[in-house]
């Protein structure tokens, strides 16, 4: 009688699965290498989405941090497997170079240690531990990455979006009754997700129990289908059915606690070790901090997404100003500046320069706090740093030689106060522009659009 649990393994998947190793080290090169160029490109897709798309919204960073925290847990299982692959190949050499294994007759070892001699393994032994713990770090490496997404995912569909569509779609404020009762969903879901999350990593613990199985049973078929464990699963049941459950519950418990901990720390992080930096003196306020992505000859790797200005030491009398441009700020300026408005008093002038007339309402530009003259906007399109924004020339021939802060600063309710950035330079009137001070070279695109009432109409 034919046997539907264990059916009769075809004869090409027998030899697959004893040559798994070939297809497991191929892969696990290919993706490795692949991994270890993703978290620059999120980052960089981080920044086109806030700075293009939305800005206000911080579920992208915790999108960002958890993909980052699943490849990164990826990249560790496909590092160790490789390691582990690499003793396994030295080992079935060893085995294939001395038959006979280790011959503890030639050590002329005393007592215990003689005896820790005659008790080691086999080659094959070894061979065989080791074929069985590569193969299953290679799967248990997208396990985990698979999980962390299906986390994700899970909050996506049931927090998220709900939020996303209610707020902006149908334009509902949360406030008041509506407010504390989605407060109160909130609080479900995320009683559900720690109910799901410790059963995950207690092996199944609550589905144990006769009388809260029959509870558990929907919330599992709900929490299964949004966490995608179908994709995961089965490693899931398959590690925790033949190793050893203490070590694998160990094992889930520093995973769940790492990868949030991780993500928190990656979602909220301005610069690479803020989370286990001691340093209580040092700090990144607004105002006192020069930071390097604010120069164009500096921040190569990490651009400001705020404004930049050439150099830290500015000679001459003309400082190029570059004001990164975000989906953020449109609301308030075409607020402050109605372009149908202006298009009232100036009828024929095109959009491009209208547009540009709410930039210098919007933007107000200060140095050491004394408000300067801005003559004219340009939009402008830094190839260098792939940013959008808007640039103009500010004339400082009647600032002093000396250190400076350069303050871009938007509209609040009421008045300019909430500061875009604050940039500090020095002035050189000594230095002959463009020779020691020189910033590197950057192709740039720059339109003007200046309000013209005999223009032509877009």
């Amino acid at each position: 009688m034919k046997d539907e649990k264990h059916p009769i393994v075809p004869k090409w998947l027998e030899e697959l699965q004893q040559r798994s190793w070939e297809p497991e080290i191929l892969l696990s090169g290919i993706v490795l290498y692949g991994m270890f160029k993703v978290p620059d490109l999120l980052d960089d897709f981080l920044m086109f989405f806030k700075l293009n798309i939305f800005g206000n919204s911080t579920d992208i960073n915790n999108l960002i941090a958890f993909f980052k925290m699943g490849i990164y847990w990826l990249i560790t299982g496909l590092i160790l497997h490789l390691i582990c692959r690499g003793i396994w190949i030295g080992m079935v050499g060893l085995s294939y170079t001395f038959p006979t294994g280790i011959r503890g007759d030639r050590i002329s070892y005393k007592e215990k240690f003689k005896e820790k001699v005659d008790k080691s393994p086999t080659y094959e032994q070894i061979v065989v531990r080791l074929e069985k713990i590569s193969s299953s770090l290679f799967s248990v490496s997208f396990m985990l990455f698979m999980s962390i997404i299906g986390g994700y995912f899970f909050f996506l569909v049931l927090v998220i979006l709900p939020f996303t569509v209610t707020y902006i779609y149908f334009d509902i404020g949360f406030e008041g009754a509506f407010f504390d009762a989605f407060q109160v969903y909130v609080f479900i879901v995320i009683s559900v997700a720690f109910l799901a999350l410790a059963d995950f990593v207690t092996l199944g613990y609550f589905r144990r129990f006769k009388w809260f199985a029959k509870i558990y049973w929907p919330i599992h078929k709900l929490v299964s289908a949004l966490t995608l464990s179908r994709f995961y699963r089965p490693i899931y049941y398959g590690i925790v059915t033949n190793f050893n459950k203490w070590a694998f519950f160990v094992f889930l418990v520093v995973f769940a606690f790492v990868s949030i901990a991780g993500a928190g720390n990656y979602s909220n992080r301005v610069y690479p070790g803020d989370s286990i930096s001691r340093l209580s003196v040092w700090g990144t306020t607004q105002g006192y901090t020069a930071y390097t992505g604010y120069y164009d000859d500096r921040n190569e790797d990490f651009p400001s997404w705020r404004a930049h200005i050439p150099s830290d030491v500015i000679s001459g009398n003309v400082l190029k100003l570059f004001v990164v441009a975000q989906i953020a700020y449109e609301e308030k300026m075409l607020e402050i500046t109605s372009v149908d408005s202006l298009r009232k008093v100036y009828p024929d002038t095109s959009k491009a320069a209208l547009n540009l007339m709410a930039v210098k309402n919007y933007f107000k530009v200060a140095i050491d706090q004394k408000e300067v003259e801005v003559p004219k906007w340009y939009f402008h399109y830094k190839e260098s740093s792939k940013q959008r924004g808007f640039l103009t020339f500010i004339d400082i021939g009647d600032v002093e030689e000396g250190l400076h802060q350069l303050q871009i600063s938007s509209p609040s309710d009421s008045s300019f106060s909430r500061p875009i950035s604050n940039i500090p330079f020095y002035r050189d009137v000594n230095i002959v522009p463009g020779t020691p001070n020189k910033t590197r070279e950057d192709k740039e695109t720059s339109v003007d659009f200046q309000p013209k009432p005999f223009g032509i109409r877009d």
